[in-house]
């Protein structure tokens, strides 16, 4: 069982959640395009997109309701077994993805993960709350994958 400690407001965890129903759609198209699916076989190829977008859009939705649901000061969602882990990491990268892909493709990878060296007053409010929520959620991948690992 895997726990998350979340020292954030509720009004910050609410955000996260409007946020994470907001990109559950893009990141389920960023999850499908970066599998690179073979277009060889039509019937397969619908077959594993229409997949891999349900399972996106699920796993989106599990995280939403994570933050939601997440209760104490700090809020702490717990993850009952490796399966639901797995399933919360792979939408925190496909939330991070989608951020990646639709809101900073203009700044190079080197520069967004240390993103402490980005000028945040210059970047317009929408970027600057989509900043948060992609260093958040890489700090809740690290926590999670060193949980799972031990």
């Amino acid at each position: 069982m895997a726990e998350l400690r979340l020292t954030m407001t509720a009004e910050a965890r609410n955000v996260l959640t409007d946020l994470l129903r907001l990109i559950a759609p893009a990141a389920a198209r960023v999850s499908v395009n970066r599998a690179k699916i073979p277009d060889s076989d039509s019937e397969l190829a619908s077959f594993w997109t229409e997949s891999l977008s349900a399972q996106a859009g699920e796993e989106a939705r599990l995280l939403a309701a994570a933050f939601a649901n997440a209760k104490g000061d700090p809020a702490v969602i717990i993850l009952k077994n490796e399966a639901q882990s797995l399933a919360f990491l792979r939408a925190l990268s496909a939330v991070r993805f989608a951020l990646r892909e639709l809101v900073f493709s203009d700044i190079p990878d080197s520069q967004l993960e240390g993103a402490e060296d980005l000028d945040d007053e210059n970047l317009p409010n929408e970027k600057r709350h989509a900043l948060a929520c992609y260093s958040c959620f890489g700090l809740l991948q690290q926590s999670l994958i060193g949980q799972i690992d031990s």
